[in-house]
């Protein structure tokens, strides 16, 4: 982790389990936002921007959805590894 990097996401992975079976919808993404920059996703409809946005955050419904590869760091924190309670403080900016 760079430490000029708030947030860094490499190479993230995101499937859902549907009645037709597994699908993969996010396949490998990957972006750094240094801190006090901005970061603008775009792209097509159904490309993937809100389940990679609600996945960083951690607001994908689970079991149905889950990140099956790749890395999410906010200030050098694994937000995957951490307890709800700690992204709870994250996302209501109570971060260390």
């Amino acid at each position: 982790m760079n430490p000029a990097y708030i947030l860094d996401v490499s190479r993230l992975c995101i499937e859902f389990d549907t009645e037709a079976g597994r699908v993969r919808a996010v396949d490998g993404v990957g972006f750094q936002l240094g801190k006090g920059r901005t970061l603008g996703i775009a792209g097509e409809s159904g490309c993937g921007k809100t389940i990679t946005a609600l996945s960083i955050m951690r607001l994908l419904p689970r079991p149905v959805s889950r990140i099956v590869q790749g890395r999410v760091l906010f200030q050098g924190r694994d937000l995957p590894a951490l307890s709800k309670q700690e992204m709870q403080q994250i996302r209501a900016g109570k971060s260390p």
